[in-house]
C-alpha cells in the first residue's frame, strides 16, 4: 500500500468517524440526556433552541442550588453574603445567582459550540487538505484528548477543589463561620460548569500547538493567500474572543465583589497574558504552514531549475528562457508573506484586549465618571 493510499483511506476513515458522531465531549453527552429529558416533559419530538435548553438548565441549577440552601438552613449565611458582597436584598440575590447561573450554562455551551464546529470544519474541509499521515494522528490525538469524558471529569472534579479552597473557605472567611453545606454545593455546581469550559478552551489552545506541525495542500503559489487558511485562522481567533469574554465575566464578577480598582487593573494585565499568547500560538502556527508549503514550492522549482542546468544546453534558447521564468517563479513565491498576519487579525487582537479592559471600566463606572468631572 502506497503513504498516499494510506493518507486516503485514514482521512476517510476519520470522516466517517466524525460523521456518525463517535466523537463527542462531555457536555455534549449532558446536553443531550437534558434536552432528551426535556422533550418528554414538554412532549416535543423537534429539537430545542439551544438558548432555550440553556435557560431551563440554569433555572433548574438556580432552584436546586436555592433548595439546597433552603434544606441546609443556610439562607441566614446566603443574605448575610449578599449584603457583605454586593449590598442586595434576599430577592435580588436571587436574581443575581440566576444570572450566574444562565451566564456559566451559556459559556459552556457555547465553547462546547465552538469545539463542535471545529470538528465540523475538519470533517469538511481540513482533512481533505491534510497532505501527511502525522498530521491526520495529530488531529486524531487532540480529538482523542478533547473528548476523553474521563479527563474531563478529572479537570471539573479538580475545579470543584478549586471552588471549596478559593470561594468557600475565603467566605467562610469572611462571614467568621462555615458558609454551610448547601452553599457550598450551589457553588461547586456553578463551578463545574466553569471549569468545564476551562477545559474546553485549554482543548482549542492544545490544537493550535499541535498544528506547528501541520502539512496542508495550499495554494502553491501564494500560500498565506488560500481561503482554507483563512478560514482557518478565523476558527482559531474566534476561540482567542471566547478568552476575552471570559476574562470578561470575570473582570465584571471581581470588580461587584468590591474588589480594590489597582487590583482590579492588575488582573485585566493578568488576564491579557493568555489572550496575548493565544494570539502568538496562533499566528506562529499558521506561519508554520505557509512556511512549509513555501519550501516545498521552492524546493520543487530549484529541482527544476538544476535538471535544466545539468544539460549544460545554455546555448537553447528555450532551455534559458524556461529557468529565467523558473526562477521569476522563485523570486515572487519567495517574496510572498510567511505569515497570515493582516490588519484584520491585529484588530482583531485589540478588540480581544478590549473587552476585559471594558468589563473592569463597566464595573468601575463612578470611577471613570468622576475622573472626567471638572474640579470646582
Amino acid at each position: 500500500m502506497t503513504t498516499d493510499t494510506a493518507l486516503i483511506e485514514k482521512r476517510e476513515e476519520l470522516k466517517r468517524r466524525l460523521a456518525a458522531g463517535e466523537y463527542k465531549t462531555l457536555v455534549d453527552v449532558f446536553l443531550e440526556w437534558f434536552e432528551r429529558l426535556l422533550g418528554k416533559v414538554t412532549r416535543r419530538t423537534k429539537p430545542l433552541p439551544p438558548w432555550f435548553i440553556a435557560t431551563i438548565l440554569s433555572f433548574v441549577i438556580t432552584v436546586i442550588g436555592l433548595t439546597a440552601i433552603f434544606v441546609s438552613g443556610d439562607f441566614t449565611n446566603f443574605q448575610i453574603l449578599n449584603d457583605e458582597l454586593w449590598g442586595l436584598e434576599y430577592g435580588v440575590g436571587a436574581l443575581w445567582m440566576i444570572s450566574n447561573s444562565i451566564v456559566t450554562v451559556a459559556f459552556a455551551m457555547v465553547i462546547n459550540r465552538h469545539i463542535n464546529r471545529i470538528i465540523v470544519f475538519w470533517r469538511t474541509d481540513m482533512l481533505d487538505a491534510t497532505a501527511s499521515l502525522v498530521s491526520v494522528g495529530e488531529f486524531e490525538d487532540w480529538l482523542e484528548g478533547t473528548c476523553n469524558r474521563r479527563l474531563h471529569f478529572l479537570a471539573i472534579g479538580m475545579g470543584g477543589l478549586f471552588s471549596i479552597l478559593f470561594i468557600v473557605i475565603p467566605l467562610g472567611n469572611l462571614l467568621g463561620v462555615f458558609v454551610g453545606y448547601g452553599l457550598t454545593f450551589t457553588i461547586i455546581i456553578l463551578n463545574l460548569f466553569a471549569w468545564s469550559s476551562v477545559f474546553q478552551l485549554f482543548a482549542s489552545a492544545l490544537l493550535s500547538s499541535r498544528l506547528r506541525q501541520y502539512v496542508l495542500n495550499l495554494f502553491a503559489a501564494d500560500p498565506g493567500s488560500s481561503e482554507l487558511l483563512s478560514r482557518l485562522a478565523g476558527e482559531l481567533s474566534f476561540g482567542i474572543y471566547l478568552v476575552a469574554v471570559f476574562a470578561a465575566i470575570l473582570t465584571l464578577t471581581t470588580t461587584f465583589v468590591g474588589l480594590l480598582p489597582s487590583l482590579g487593573i492588575l488582573l485585566v494585565l493578568l488576564y491579557w497574558l493568555p489572550i496575548t499568547a493565544m494570539f502568538i500560538l496562533n499566528q506562529t502556527s499558521l506561519s508554520s504552514i505557509i512556511r512549509r508549503v513555501k519550501w516545498k514550492t521552492l524546493n520543487e522549482i530549484q529541482e527544476k531549475v538544476e535538471k535544466l542546468q545539468t544539460s549544460k544546453n545554455f546555448g537553447n534558447q528555450e532551455t534559458m528562457d524556461a529557468i529565467k521564468r523558473l526562477m521569476d517563479y522563485h523570486d515572487r513565491v519567495k517574496a510572498t508573506r510567511d505569515s497570515a498576519l493582516d490588519f484584520r487579525a491585529y484588530l482583531n487582537f485589540i478588540n480581544s484586549l478590549l473587552l476585559p479592559l471594558l468589563a473592569f471600566l463597566l464595573g468601575n463606572l463612578d470611577l471613570v465618571l468622576s475622573l472626567f468631572k471638572r474640579q470646582p
